[in-house]
């Protein structure tokens, strides 16, 4: 959730710098991608901790099929909003987006893998 965290601050840093200062532009757009790696990575690592060892391959499957349908599908809406509305409703879209995404995480936050639910399964047992 850092992650999104840092990316909603970068967005609005970005939307706030203006075009004149073009090495502060290039930092922010540097943090936003560094924010954007980091989830990228941990999203097949989350996938394969979270299930048992018999379902890994169909997690990551499922979790690239939805990231590939994601990136298809992320342009022409965002190119629509910014020819319509403006970059200032681009920046907002992307803050909007964020915020849910936050929402969405938030059940997540104290999730615990496969190996420790069967630790602790074990530890009751015995």
């Amino acid at each position: 959730m850092g992650y999104t965290v840092g990316i909603a601050a970068m967005l609005l840093a970005f939307s706030a710098v203006p075009a004149t200062m073009g090495a502060l532009q290039w930092v922010i757009v540097f943090m936003i991608g560094f924010f954007l790696y980091g989830p990228q990575m941990l999203i097949g690592l989350c996938g394969a901790e979270l299930v048992g060892p018999k379902s890994v391959g169909a997690s990551e499957g499922f979790l690239g099929w939805i990231a590939y349908l994601g990136a298809a599908n992320a342009g022409i809406p965002l190119s629509i909003i910014v020819k319509n509305y403006g970059w200032g409703a681009y920046f907002t879209t992307l803050l909007g987006a964020c915020a849910v995404v936050l929402l969405l995480l938030s059940p997540m936050v104290n999730l615990k893998s496969f190996v420790q639910r069967e630790a602790k399964a074990k530890a009751k047992a015995a």
